[in-house]
């Protein structure tokens, strides 16, 4: 069963663009690095530019796993650290069939 991960990340406006091109960085480097990242993707608000949007498709909770203990995640974790204003995480299961 695949995990869909969403995540809502606000960075300080000063930073968008330092941001947005780390974050294409880390999205390049997780799909080339990880076998278990399926898709990652993300997007920006178009009213709140501060705000962006990941959507990240992994084989299951342990690449996932993973992902989250991966070196370039951790260094970029550490990079935005001080962008990051607010972070949301969501994660979710296909639904069972009827």
């Amino acid at each position: 069963m695949t995990l869909l991960h969403t995540a809502h990340l606000e960075v300080h406006a000063e930073v968008i663009d330092a941001f947005r091109t780390r974050l294409t960085r880390h999205a390049a480097i997780t799909l080339e690095r990880e076998d278990g990242c399926l898709r990652f993707d993300f997007f920006q608000d178009r009213d709140v530019p501060t705000r962006f949007l990941l959507i990240e498709v992994y084989a299951d909770d342990a690449a996932l796993a993973v992902h989250h203990e991966a070196p370039h995640y951790l260094e970029f974790r550490r990079d935005v650290a001080e962008w990051v204003t607010d972070r949301q995480w969501w994660f979710w299961d296909t639904p069972p069939a009827a």
